[in-house]
């Protein structure tokens, strides 16, 4: 059922670990994949959980509602604007570059004299 026990990481031991809890003892699943109960405890304790997400979705939704044109100042303003919800301007930078979304920002037009 589990294949090789010693491919992977610690990590990778740790959610198979975590996937298997329910079915098999705790205890048998560390010994069997060679890690710690304590450090598959601390695993669980430290498993990322996104706080932002909510703001996430806020930032998503302004930056398609003005169609990608706005970067972080005004969807920062327009958070607060139509949300009312008061964002630092880094926060809301750092989030963006996380979710992979940028302003579009127009070419400057050369003229030829």
């Amino acid at each position: 059922m589990f294949g090789n026990l010693d491919a992977g990481g610690t990590k990778t031991k740790y959610r198979v670990i975590e996937a298997a809890a329910e079915s098999y003892p705790l205890t048998e699943l560390c010994k069997w994949f060679g890690v710690s109960r304590s450090g598959y405890y601390a695993y669980l304790k430290r498993k990322v959980i996104d706080r932002d997400e909510d703001l996430k979705a806020l930032i998503k939704r302004v930056y398609t509602k003005y169609n990608g044109v706005y970067g972080y100042r005004q969807i920062q303003m327009h958070l607060l604007q139509d949300y009312e919800k008061r964002v630092n301007h880094k926060k809301v930078l750092r989030l963006m570059q996380e979710m992979g979304i940028r302003s579009k920002i127009a070419s400057e037009a050369t003229s030829e004299l």
